[in-house]
């Protein structure tokens, strides 16, 4: 049985989030600090993607990487940005807190492609950015009495560079991205070398958490190939509705597996987030529909 590409599309890209979604408790599993995960999470993503790049293109694999050129090397920067301040994000907040902000790099994304390459942004896409942006205030404001404010700007940072990726790769579509995310695992890691050093962190990680770390590199690295792969067989919003699977399905493990309850205001701004990031997918998903049928 033949599935059609958009099938194909919506599986891949579900496949992927749903892989995705235990990144954030396999990094609290760990147990260890900020920058020593950031250091090994680098090198486990570098050497994932590198070996997938060589699955899938052999011989011609050191050509793909001296392909991205300067749009690449940026690209690669920029992620190794957003790893940064996710995995600061992750050992600083709730779960919770951190992926529902996050979700928000879509919105960002539609902004800066406004900014950058001057595409128009419709009213309902204004609507739906101050709503969120109104949710996420809400959410950060408990933040300030826990004291897991430094978590929550981290992750509105992941949310930014995230955003910025999205922007430099509609920018530059002929370029294949993929290297950069190898290169972005490399400078993720030279990142955390001098703040190992500087600080009492450690190179090290214990015995316990090797089968964590070796599932991160595995789980991160499928997801974010699936992810990438999938989107090139479906309509943008569509993308947009399955994205928010994440945000539930990583909040939810958080919730079971390390018992962090989330707190009203975060359940409040969580549920105002994903269903707004929904509504505004299926709006935009029926405008192209309809321009298409013209």
């Amino acid at each position: 049985m033949q599935i059609s590409d958009h099938l194909k599309g919506i599986l891949l890209t579900t496949a992927g989030v749903i892989i995705l979604s235990p990144d954030a408790i396999l990094m609290r599993l760990l147990n260890a600090d900020t920058w020593t995960i950031l250091f090994w999470r680098g090198i486990t993503f570098s050497f994932g993607i590198t070996l997938l790049m060589f699955l899938m293109y052999r011989r011609d694999t050191i050509r793909q990487f001296m392909k991205i050129g300067k749009p690449g090397i940026i690209m690669g920067i920029i992620f190794s940005l957003s790893t940064l301040c996710f995995t600061v994000a992750i050992q600083n907040t709730s779960i919770s807190n951190a992926l529902v902000i996050i979700s928000t790099s879509p919105m960002f994304g539609a902004l800066f492609s406004w900014i950058f390459l001057k595409e128009k942004i419709k009213v309902i896409t204004w609507i739906a950015m101050l709503v969120i942006f109104a949710a996420i205030v809400t959410i950060m404001s408990n933040s300030f009495a826990s004291g897991g404010l430094l978590g929550d700007i981290s992750a509105f940072g992941t949310s930014i560079f995230m955003a910025t990726s999205f922007t430099i790769t509609r920018r530059y579509k002929a370029v294949n991205m993929v290297p950069a995310m190898a290169i972005s695992g490399v400078m993720a890691t030279l990142i955390a070398i001098p703040l190992i050093i500087t600080s009492t962190d450690s190179f090290l990680l214990s015995s316990n958490a090797i089968p964590y770390l070796i599932a991160t590199g595995v789980f991160v690295t499928i997801a974010f190939a699936l992810i990438t792969l999938g989107p090139r067989y479906m309509p943008a919003p569509e993308v947009g509705l399955i994205m928010p699977l994440e945000t539930v399905l990583g909040s939810y493990l958080g919730w079971l597996y390390l018992k962090e309850e989330p707190s009203l205001l975060t359940l409040v701004g969580g549920v105002v987030v994903i269903v707004t990031l929904i509504i505004h997918a299926l709006l935009s998903l029926k405008k192209q529909k309809t321009n298409t049928s013209i």
